[in-house]
């Protein structure tokens, strides 16, 4: 007796790869439509050493599908087999479930955001207990994220003091300092991003920066003038460069909150999603993998525009599927629009003020085991 496996294949690949994960099967079944055809490649480019074979149907016409059901039914009925309803379409689950529902040799399961796995026959739910990988999450999705990251692992004693000197010289000035380092012009941001080297000005002030090499960290020298008076800070470390500019300060100060969450497995940082010529098509400023689902964190000192809620909606979405959660973390007070917006996309918020590090973490262990509205 063979172990088969029947699985519908729909936008959410993950829990189809979940299902095949927990279960072993001896052959899993696809059933797909035309619309679904990608992540049907995805899913089978993802799995290894098991039979498979690829069902295209229908996604609503009920006579073919029941025509199928029965024909898969007939063939493999004197097998152990698995029905997993937790992707495709709600013709396929209704359908396929009333011929396989209750049969001696099959049972129907089902797979929610939060990794259980419900057997329809016995009523009954088992936590998986497998912790998940984030670049096979993101493939699943038909993202490659590649190596297009930072490992916040990688950060040293030095970025850290790096960051509070940072910090330091911005609250000196903070509209020169974001000129000089977090509102570039494009001919600067080029500069730093293809160049070894450099020196920006805002009339008497300055930041001069040299990205490391092999045997030698970043430099980075910070000089305001402000009504006569100066503040300067020079400071070498491996990620000095991403630190000192675009916010990137900010980014690790959030990181390393979220490092001291109990659930997060693997913090990711400066995360990069690009196209097939190799240019950059999205980022996500940090990505937290908790083992059961992905927090997508968006990091501004200050929102400028309701779109950049828009825009991280949408990478949430469309990169780590709907079981997912994000959050959207300001520096300053977050107005109250942009707040009801990200309430309406199930985007957590939060300031860094006060108890920051406390509230944060109470904040999303109440919040990550909920179940997301598709």
């Amino acid at each position: 007796m063979s172990r088969i496996h029947v699985t519908f294949v729909g936008s959410q690949p993950l829990p189809v790869y979940n299902g095949i994960r927990a279960l072993s099967p001896d052959k899993v079944i696809f059933i797909y439509s035309e619309q679904t055809k990608n992540e049907l490649d995805n899913l089978t480019s993802t799995i290894s050493g098991i039979e498979y074979e690829k069902v295209r149907l229908s996604p609503t016409e009920p006579a073919e599908i029941e025509t199928k059901a029965m024909e898969l039914y007939a063939r493999y009925k004197d097998n152990d087999i698995t029905l997993n309803i937790s992707g495709g379409t709600k013709a396929w689950a209704y359908i396929f479930g009333v011929i396989f529902g209750n049969k001696p040799d099959s049972r129907v399961i089902y797979i929610d955001q939060n990794n259980v796995l419900w057997d329809y026959k016995s009523m009954s739910g088992e936590k998986l207990d497998f912790e998940h990988d984030t670049k096979i999450i993101f493939k699943l999705y038909g993202n490659d994220i590649s190596s297009h990251y930072t490992e916040f692992k990688s950060y040293t004693d030095s970025d850290r003091k790096a960051v509070r000197r940072i910090e330091h010289i911005r609250r000196f000035d903070i509209n020169t300092f974001n000129k000089l380092t977090a509102t570039l012009t494009p001919e600067n941001n080029h500069k730093l991003q293809h160049g070894k080297f450099g020196t920006f000005n805002d009339k008497n002030s300055f930041v001069e920066w040299e990205k490391p090499s092999e045997n030698k960290d970043g430099f980075v020298r910070i000089f305001i003038e402000k009504n006569g008076k100066r503040e300067e800070m020079t400071f070498e470390s491996p990620h000095a460069i991403e630190l000192a500019f675009n916010s990137g300060w900010f980014e690790f100060k959030v990181a390393d909150i979220l490092s001291k969450w109990d659930k997060a497995k693997e913090i990711w940082l400066n995360c990069r999603f690009t196209t097939k010529n190799g240019a950059d098509k999205n980022e996500i400023d940090i990505l937290v993998n908790t083992g059961e689902k992905l927090l997508f964190v968006e990091c501004k000192t200050q929102i400028k525009s309701s779109t950049d809620i828009d825009k991280f909606q949408s990478v949430v979405k469309n990169y780590g599927g709907i079981g997912n959660k994000a959050l959207f973390v300001t520096e300053a007070r977050m107005n109250d629009l942009c707040k009801e917006k990200c309430a309406n996309n199930r985007i957590m918020t939060f300031s860094l003020t006060g108890n920051a590090e406390n509230r944060l973490i109470e904040m999303l262990d109440s919040e990550l085991y909920n179940i997301n509205a598709k």
